[in-house]
């Protein structure tokens, strides 16, 4: 089951939004819309799986904006949350800050990012991203895959 992807429009005052991309005006009050800044985000997460590259259990948040502005800052913080016999624990995290296009183009954020921690042993796992806009501060959503098994070669 795919979980419903959050969108955020930025206006004259933030609404949030769910659904699909869509760079259509929003009119929150009549004073500063035409001014003001506007974007749309969604983010989604691929399934937890062993990454022969990486050499670890990794999994992508994809992150896509269209908007008025050519690009946006988006932070995103994942977790690689291990799902053992007993509490659930994380696995590896990520804390990642990139600039998304905002021409409807997918940027990719990975868990564990880059030079960071790997895992490497079989098991179920999850994923959990939750992004915002930093220069905005604006909450774009969450992104959470199912559990699923991954078998470490």
């Amino acid at each position: 089951m795919r979980n419903p992807l959050r969108a955020v429009v930025i206006s004259a005052t933030s609404l949030v939004l769910l659904g699909g991309l869509s760079a259509g005006p929003v009119v929150a009050d009549g004073q500063h819309v035409a001014a003001a800044r506007k974007f749309v985000c969604k983010a989604s997460a691929d399934r937890p799986h062993w990454s022969k590259g990486a050499k670890s259990v990794i999994y992508k948040t994809r992150v896509e904006c269209a908007g008025s502005e050519p690009t946006i800052k988006v932070r995103c913080k994942g977790q690689l949350i291990y799902a053992a016999g007993g509490s659930p624990s994380t696995a590896a995290s990520s804390d990642e800050t990139q600039s998304v296009k905002t021409d409807g183009s997918k940027t990719t954020f990975y868990t564990p990012e880059a030079g960071g921690k790997k895992v490497k042993w079989s098991g179920k796992f999850q994923g959990s991203t939750h992004c915002t806009s930093p220069g905005a501060t604006v909450e774009i959503g969450d992104a959470t895959t199912p559990v699923v098994p991954v078998k470490v070669p």
